[in-house]
């Protein structure tokens, strides 16, 4: 059963009516249930251009065991007997125990009447309670607000709640079939520079021979990355939690298709990942492109990217689109981006607090 959260109610204080937080218990088929579709109603009236869920398996299994990166807790809130608002929160470990990564979600019909202030205090709380002091979260918002998102409902949430846009960034969608003369075009630029190394493209885990030069790379990806003045602690290469996250995404349904280029050496030095949901039509989403450091300017990039697209088109034909996300201030991913048919559809922007005291009272 879901238990209710602890709210720390100041004496004396009138109280208004609110919503009835819960935690949730993973083990909760109906709750899990509830967290799950508010996730994609809200995902789905947000940004239904972008929008990519995870499926129920998924939020049910980390739910109910921590990851090596984070620890997670999700809190329902309802209005009598429904659930109108959610929130999730990510408890940084290892490389980052002081972050918490807060996401408070209200029904679109059930706006402006402090649900999602009241569901991001729960959050505070709990972040606190946990040691956590360093508070992130994400919101997304048309483009017709631009990069700082002025004017919007999301960035004026965040911001009336003492939280500071950290860093923008943008969400691509590219529709497929991609147009093959274009992906040509784009591979044929460079190429003198690329003699010797070697593609290899495939659906499923890195194979095991591949983990450890992908697991440098997974971590450089975190560190390259702009990011502005959001804090963001440097990854360690860990082949263990790749293989976590892996278990996970079998679990739920979900299989990566995947591109690595292999140095003459043999070494991988670029890799390219586009997740997708098994007997699902759905977009996909486009997690990562990365060149190791030393072999950059050789057009390494692009070369995976195009890798695990046409891969996806081969295995996927289903699938209509894919759906990306990278750093505003990234111009040679932007570029890439751009330069296989991507097509901005809003931004994003992450937000971030820091604890210097008691969590926001609710």
């Amino acid at each position: 059963m879901a238990r209710a959260a602890s709210c720390g109610w100041p004496p004396g204080r009138v109280r208004l009516r609110a919503v009835r937080i819960v935690v949730v218990d993973p083990s909760d088929a109906a709750a899990v249930a509830a967290l799950h579709r508010i996730y994609v109603k809200v995902g789905q009236a947000d940004n239904p251009q972008s929008f990519v869920a995870a499926p129920v398996a998924e939020i049910r299994e980390i739910l109910a065991a921590p990851t090596a990166r984070f620890e997670f807790t999700a809190f329902l809130g309802f209005a009598g007997d429904e659930a109108v608002a959610s929130g999730w929160a990510a408890l940084g470990r290892n490389d980052a125990p002081h972050l918490a990564y807060l996401t408070p979600r209200v029904l679109a019909q059930h706006r402006r009447r402090g649900h999602g202030s009241r569901m991001l205090a729960v959050m505070e709380r709990h972040a606190a309670d946990h040691g956590r002091t360093l508070l992130q979260g994400t919101a997304v918002w048309a483009a017709e607000h631009g990069p700082d998102g002025w004017g919007s409902a999301p960035v004026g949430f965040a911001k009336a709640r003492g939280f500071e846009l950290a860093h923008t960034g943008v969400r691509l969608r590219l529709e497929l079939p991609t147009d093959r003369g274009r992906l040509d075009a784009l591979l044929a630029q460079r190429s003198a520079r690329r003699a010797g190394y070697t593609t290899r493209a495939w659906v499923g885990p890195v194979p095991q021979q591949l983990l450890d030069g992908w697991a440098v790379l997974h971590a450089m990806l975190s560190e390259d990355e702009p990011h502005g003045e959001l804090e963001r602690p440097a990854e360690t290469a860990d082949p263990a939690a790749i293989r976590g996250d892996e278990r996970i995404l079998a679990e739920s349904g979900r299989v990566k298709v995947n591109a690595a280029v292999l140095s003459p050496a043999g070494a991988v030095v670029a890799f390219s990942s586009i997740l997708t949901r098994i007997g699902a039509p759905d977009a996909a989403f486009q997690q990562g492109t990365v060149v190791d450091r030393d072999h950059r300017g050789r057009g390494l990039g692009a070369l995976a990217k195009v890798a695990a697209l046409r891969l996806l088109e081969q295995t996927r034909p289903d699938i209509p689109a894919v759906v990306t996300e990278n750093a505003q201030d990234n111009a040679y991913i932007l570029e890439l981006n751009r330069a296989v048919g991507c097509v901005p559809v809003l931004y994003s922007g992450d937000f971030q607090r820091h604890l210097t005291g008691p969590a926001t009272p609710h």
